[in-house]
């Protein structure tokens, strides 16, 4: 029943990747070089388990090893104490188990969901950083005049009414941060589209709320008739801190 989950997983992150919607997750690098088809080696577990990656990298690098421990890592490792002649095939073991054997089976069922969606052999056209930036996005600044640019309006609103002209001087003097957490409360990725708000789908839209100033901005994004830009302020930032989502009203 768990492996139906990471097959589900698999599928919808493919269908994001079709449909070309980006998701605020962002992959170890390990387990991108399982998308590429890519073995994984020691360096790799720093991004899976950084502390047993310190502590292999010292039995590595230690000429006294002290005390012993044993591992069932192959048939009869039990029985083989881990010795100075052989403790770089124990970091091999390690690794390999960790990186590969213990998470197999929820991989293959990750896969198996994902290549339902998509063929494996388009994936393996990019790089593992080409690939990160293919799933969440470019950690680049927002543009907002480019997003103020493709968004639509309804209601009583459109891209000269007060209320919507203070709702981007708001947005215009926020920082990159708060930009971003505003981005992510009405899209889900606090990342803008690989090329350009253009691309987002649905347009970014804006429709009044009515005049009701006590309610907060909504998702969808409906804001109520504010009076000033200081009480916009307040309630956007209520809004994307609240930690809600598209329910929050």
């Amino acid at each position: 029943h768990q492996l139906n989950w990471y097959r589900f997983i698999g599928r919808v992150l493919g269908k994001a990747l079709y449909e070309g919607i980006l998701v605020d997750v962002s992959f170890a690098g390990f387990f991108l070089a399982k998308w590429l088809g890519k073995q994984s080696f020691l360096d790799d577990l720093a991004s899976l388990d950084p502390e047993l990656y310190q502590g292999l990298i010292f039995l590595k690098n230690y000429a006294d090893l002290g005390t012993t421990r044993t591992v069932e890592l192959k048939p009869g490792g039990s029985s083989i104490p881990v010795t100075k002649d052989n403790r770089l095939e124990y970091i091999y073991l390690v690794s390999y188990y960790r990186l590969t054997g213990q998470i197999k089976k929820q991989c293959d069922a990750f896969f198996e969901g994902l290549s339902e969606i998509i063929d494996p052999k388009w994936l393996r056209m990019f790089n593992q950083q080409e690939l990160r930036i293919l799933v969440g996005g470019a950690e680049e600044p927002i543009d907002v005049d480019d997003w103020r640019a493709n968004s639509v309006y309804g209601g009583l609103f459109d891209e000269n009414h007060p209320t919507v002209n203070m709702f981007w001087n708001v947005v215009e003097s926020l920082d990159s941060q708060r930009r971003g957490q505003l981005l992510r409360f009405v899209t889900s990725c606090s990342r803008p589209p690989l090329l350009g708000f253009k691309e987002l789908n649905p347009k970014f839209a804006i429709r009044d709320a009515g005049v009701d100033t006590s309610r907060l901005p909504t998702a969808s994004t409906c804001i109520p008739l504010y009076s000033d830009e200081e009480t916009m302020r307040k309630k956007l930032m209520h809004a994307i801190n609240s930690g809600a989502g598209f329910d929050l009203s």
